[in-house]
């Protein structure tokens, strides 16, 4: 509910057409503390520009222009080449964004705080991600990163199956459910590039968009329990403060890009979500981190014993 709050007011004060469009529902009058944040950010930008078809090269040279005039380069022109630049950054970041995770479980051979379910479900809610861009045609540059974060994601699930008990019931059928699914959407993929509807045990367009609207609980449902375990035990075991610190980072980013970019309501709502949740894990790891490093003392002596 507040991901919806945040979301639809940040939208309905930076574009007030597409606000317009936004249904009642989504776009309620927030808290008095969102209200407070959101009026610095609006004086800054002020209105969002509604034409983001240039090219990355025009706006750069149309930015350089105004530099060479001595003059501020105009806010139609400045937004977007920021927003691209931005997005560009946040599809390099992504290429490093788990691999401090994966080191931290390389190095000590051990998946200890890192549940499995919770790698499970965030591998799920990035293939729903980048299959929604592959299969509605968009440029992978909008979608670039889950698709990247995919593959790590899939790794990491491997190293916490290799260092964590894990029943070979659930790791095959996690195998064959992602092969299932792999398969659906690329036949998807093919019957609309064929001027084809969904349909059999395919994955197109009309489908793929109900899971991307049920991506959010799958978000959720995904750093719920590994949030919970930290609670629980006072400790963030082999949870990486600069993975979680990237996606936080990253989620800001795509805020902007998908306000200035026109990106939808919904868009904004995941990462909104997003950006609670892992602002959560940083939190804890921060907290937590004088009786993360004694417990990892103490395994540490027990192994020598």
């Amino acid at each position: 509910w507040l991901a919806g709050q945040c979301s639809g007011r940040i939208v309905a004060r930076l574009n007030p057409n597409r606000a317009r469009k936004t249904p009642p529902a989504v776009a309620c009058v927030p808290s008095a503390a969102l209200s407070a944040i959101q009026g610095p950010v609006t004086s800054i930008l002020g209105e969002v520009p509604r034409s983001m078809s240039a090219s990355y090269m025009d706006l750069l040279r149309s930015v350089l222009q105004a530099c060479l005039r001595f003059e501020l380069p105009a806010k139609a022109v400045a937004l977007p080449l920021l927003s691209k630049t931005l997005g560009g950054c946040v599809l390099l970041g992504s290429c490093i964004t788990k691999v401090p995770q994966i080191m931290n479980i390389l190095r000590s051979k051990s998946a200890a705080g890192l549940s499995a379910l919770c790698f499970e479900l965030e591998l799920c809610s990035y293939l729903i991600h980048a299959c929604f861009g592959y299969l509605s045609a968009l440029p992978f540059t909008s979608y670039g990163e889950a698709a990247i974060l995919s593959t790590q994601a899939l790794f990491l699930l491997v190293l916490v199956y290799r260092f964590s008990p894990a029943a070979p019931l659930r790791v095959t059928g996690m195998i064959g459910a992602l092969t299932a699914f792999a398969v659906a959407v690329v036949s998807g993929r093919m019957g609309l590039s064929a001027g084809l509807t969904s349909g059999g045990l395919s994955v197109g367009l009309q489908e793929i968009r109900v899971l991307f609207d049920l991506n959010n609980l799958i978000m959720m449902a995904a750093r719920l329990p590994q949030i919970i375990s930290n609670w629980r035990t006072k400790a963030t075991g082999q949870l990486s403060l600069t993975t979680c610190a990237i996606n936080v980072l990253g989620c800001v980013v795509r805020i902007f890009t998908s306000v200035t970019e026109g990106g939808g309501i919904q868009m904004i709502r995941t990462y909104v979500i997003s950006l609670i949740l892992n602002g959560t894990l940083v939190t804890q790891i921060l907290l937590y981190s004088k009786n993360t490093a004694r417990q990892a003392t103490e395994t540490t002596d027990k192994k020598k014993l």
